[in-house]
């Protein structure tokens, strides 16, 4: 006889398996990007002290705006995809169309370039935010388990089992909390366009993401 947590297990295996494939494949793609891309090295580029440092400050870890995301040690890769999405009108969720477009239309490949080594050398890497949100722990078990009831696979398949991301997959270990509720709000209901985070999102419910947003800005 096949007991619950059996099926249970089952069912997540199979849930992991189907996505692996396709994380597999854009992480071979970026890999590949991210290797032919050239690393800046030098003083802090003029893109960062006239633009970001506004609002994610000198070094990307601005505590000034909890919606606003720490860039400090973030992966290259994914700097340079997000501020080109940003430029391209390819990312249009609302934060994004109001303060980065306007910001990023005004950047050249090199630029992009610059001003994501930078970014992606500083240290320290993220941190933990310092506050404590209330569901850390359910948090935990979505991210490292996902929901089988909802078909929702373990945040860790894509980000690492220490929410570190690879390439194009961010690092979202110690982000804020309110940045990862809102994101992953875009992500549930189409406003941020990204084929795996909104087939993943489109069944978590807003509880789920606070208690994901907590265990992650605990990191």
């Amino acid at each position: 006889m096949t007991t619950r947590s059996q099926t249970q297990k089952s069912q997540r295996s199979s849930m992991t398996a189907a996505w692996r494939p396709v994380v597999a494949a854009v992480l071979l793609a970026a890999a590949g990007a991210a290797g032919a891309a050239k690393v800046v090295s030098g003083p802090t580029p003029y893109r960062v002290s006239d633009n970001c440092a506004i609002c994610h400050g000198m070094h990307g870890a601005s505590t000034d705006y909890n919606v606003i995301p720490r860039l400090a040690g973030q992966h290259k890769a994914y700097l340079v995809m997000q501020l080109k999405q940003f430029r391209d009108g390819h990312r249009a969720d609302q934060n994004g169309n109001i303060y980065m477009a306007p910001v990023a239309q005004g950047l050249t490949n090199g630029e992009i370039d610059q001003v994501a080594s930078y970014f992606a050398k500083q240290r320290p890497r993220f941190q933990a935010s310092g506050v404590h949100h209330a569901g850390a722990k359910a948090g935990k078990a979505i991210f490292m388990n996902g929901v089988t009831s909802e078909q929702i696979p373990a945040c860790m398949e894509c980000h690492g089992a220490n929410a570190q991301g690879a390439s194009t997959f961010p690092d979202i270990a110690g982000q804020r909390y309110r940045y990862i509720v809102q994101q992953l709000k875009y992500f549930h209901n189409g406003a941020r366009k990204n084929v795996l985070m909104n087939q993943i999102a489109k069944s978590i419910t807003v509880p789920q993401m606070k208690e994901v947003a907590a265990y992650l800005s605990s990191l």
